[in-house]
C-alpha cells in the first residue's frame, strides 16, 4: 500500500536523522535501515533504453544522491527505445507504487497516458532529457537546454572554419522536439556569420551507418563544405566516420552532441572537432532531489535545466571535462 505523502516525509525526515547520527559514531538500534518496506522513499528511474552511456549517468547521478538522502532506488528499463516495451515498464512501475516515477520519454505524445495514471495514482511523475507534450502531468520537467547546446556548437564552429564556408545538418527525424530546438539553436547562431551558409538538415532515423553515408556523400560533392553539425550520438559517430571515408578529416569539420567511446577517441584522435557535452549525472542528482523535496512539501520549479560543456581534442581530459562525459557503468 502507498504511504501517505506526509508519513513518507516524516520518515525520511527520521532516517536522515539517523544516517548523521550514524556518521557521529553513536550507535542505534538499526531500526529504519531497511528497504523501501521501512519507510523510506522510494524512487524509480525509467530510462529511454538500457545501455546507453547518457542515461547510465542519468541512473549513476541518482543513485549517489538517493545513497546521500537515504532514499530507496532502482532502475527498469527496456533495451529497446520503443513506446510499447517502455509503456509496459511503466505500467508495471505504477503496480509497485514507488513514490516517484522518473523516466526519460520515448515518445512525448504516446507516453502521456500511462504516465497520466501514474499521476492518478499518487506517483509523482519526474521527466528527464525531455518533456511531455501534456505538461501538466510531470512534477518537474529536468534537461538541458538544447537551443544554448546548439548555438555553442555553431560558435565553435564558425571559429574553427575562420566563419566562412557551408554546413550541412545531420539529426535523428523530423518532429523531433530535442532535435528541433538543437537544430534552431545551431542555425540562429550561425546566422549572425554572413560568410557561412547551413545548406540543409537530412535526416539518419538514428542510423550511424546513414549518417555516415550523409557526411560522406555531402564532404564528396559539396567543394563548399566545411562542416557537418550532429544533433545525437549515433550522428556524431556516423560523420566522423563518413568524413574520414572521404579522405576529409581536418577539412570538413565535425561537431556535434554527446559522447560514447568512439566520440571520445575520436576526441583523443582529433577526427572530431568538437561535441556539446550534457551533464546526465547532474540530471539525476536532480531528480532525486526534486522527488524529495516534493515529498517533503517543498516548491519544485517545473522547468530545470543542467549545464553542459564544449568538448574539444585540446580540453577533453581536463577535469571540468571529464566531470561531464556519461558513463557505461557507475565505478
Amino acid at each position: 500500500m502507498k504511504t501517505p505523502r506526509a508519513t513518507r516525509a516524516a520518515a525520511l525526515a527520521a532516517a536522515s536523522l539517523l544516517a548523521l547520527t550514524a556518521c557521529g559514531g553513536s550507535s542505534d538500534d538499526g531500526a529504519g535501515s531497511g528497504g523501501s518496506g521501512d519507510g523510506k522513499l522510494s524512487v524509480v528511474y525509467v530510462p529511454g533504453l538500457t545501455g546507453n552511456p547518457f542515461y547510465n549517468t542519468v541512473g549513476c547521478g541518482a543513485a549517489a544522491k538517493a545513497t546521500e538522502l537515504g532514499v530507496d532506488f532502482k532502475v527498469q528499463g527496456s533495451p529497446e527505445f520503443d513506446v510499447a516495451r517502455q509503456t509496459a515498464i511503466v505500467n508495471a512501475v505504477v503496480a509497485d507504487a514507488p513514490d516517484a516515477l522518473m523516466i526519460s520519454v520515448t515518445d512525448s505524445t504516446a507516453m502521456k497516458l500511462p504516465l497520466a495514471e501514474a499521476k492518478a495514482a499518487g506517483i509523482d511523475v519526474i521527466t528527464i532529457d525531455g518533456d511531455l507534450e501534456d505538461k501538466s502531468i510531470a512534477l518537474t520537467n529536468i534537461q538541458s537546454d538544447n537551443e544554448e547546446g546548439g548555438a555553442l556548437a555553431a560558435e565553435n564552429l564558425a571559429k574553427l572554419v575562420g566563419g566562412k564556408g557551408a554546413v550541412l545538418g545531420i539529426n535523428q527525424s523530423p518532429g523531433n522536439p530535442i532535435g528541433e530546438a538543437r537544430e534552431k539553436g545551431f542555425k540562429d547562431k550561425l546566422a549572425e556569420y554572413p560568410g557561412m551558409t547551413y545548406l540543409e538538415t537530412q535526416y539518419s532515423e538514428n542510423s550511424t551507418a546513414t549518417a555516415a553515408q550523409i557526411a560522406s556523400a555531402a564532404a564528396t560533392s559539396n567543394a563548399d563544405l566545411v562542416g557537418v553539425y550532429t544533433m545525437s550520438t549515433n550522428n556524431t559517430e556516423g560523420a566522423i566516420t563518413g568524413v574520414r571515408e572521404a579522405g576529409k578529416t581536418g577539412v570538413v569539420r565535425v561537431v556535434g552532441y554527446d559522447t560514447s567511446e568512439p566520440i571520445l577517441q575520436a576526441l583523443q584522435d582529433g577526427t572530431v572537432d568538437g561535441v556539446v557535452v550534457q551533464y546526465p549525472y547532474g540530471e539525476g542528482q536532480t531528480g532525486v532531489q526534486s522527488a524529495v523535496d516534493a515529498s517533503q512539501g517543498k516548491d519544485v520549479p517545473r522547468e530545470q535545466t543542467a549545464p553542459f560543456v564544449f568538448a574539444t581534442p585540446e580540453n577533453q581530459a581536463s577535469e571540468e571535462v571529464q566531470r561531464y562525459v556519461y558513463k557505461t557503468d557507475c565505478a
